[in-house]
């Protein structure tokens, strides 16, 4: 935020374009690629699973292979709670040609920012969004413009991506 209640916005394009850099340095074009979607939501409350993908996959035909699972709640709750809450968890397998990963990637960003273009539909609480790279064994969790995570089945991985992201890093007291 600036001074006057207003967003960043030239934090905001830093930021998107940051993690486009990192998503194109965990994956390349014929990479094996599973978007995972994470909706947490009320038991009662149906979704349409093909509402959180659709704006974000190119081919249409592919979100007739979006796969579903309803998982109980993750996350800490009263024990009447339990009851109330669960998670489905949308999945697609495809090539990051297939999706359009500079906005997946902004709706990703923008969680805490809702004047902000473009968004996920929330439902309990944001989705949270993964990129899985089968073919690297490597997770890509964008949890908000505050940051993310890369998991890696090896450690070089990660060594390789911190080294080559060294003077990407965002310094608060500067803004850049």
């Amino acid at each position: 935020m600036l001074d006057d209640d207003q967003l960043n916005m030239d934090r905001f394009h830093l930021v998107y374009h940051q993690t486009l850099i990192i998503f194109n340095r965990l994956f390349d074009a014929d990479d094996e690629l599973y978007l995972v979607a994470n909706l947490y939501k009320m038991k009662n409350t149906r979704i349409k699973k093909t509402r959180t993908m659709k704006p974000y996959v190119k081919k249409k035909d592919l979100l007739y292979q979006i796969q579903v699972q309803t998982l109980p709640y993750p996350f800490e709750i009263e024990e009447e709670d339990e009851k109330l809450f669960e998670y489905q968890q949308l999945s697609l397998c495809c090539k990051p040609a297939d999706i359009q990963i500079p906005a997946i990637l902004q709706a990703a960003c923008n969680e805490d920012f809702p004047p902000l273009k473009p968004r996920f539909k929330s439902y309990v609480s944001y989705p949270d969004i993964f990129f899985v790279n089968k073919s690297k064994d490597i997770i890509f969790f964008v949890y908000d413009d505050r940051g993310c995570e890369v998991i890696a089945k090896e450690q070089a991985a990660l060594d390789i991506l911190s080294s080559d992201l060294a003077p990407y890093r965002y310094d608060e007291k500067t803004g850049g």
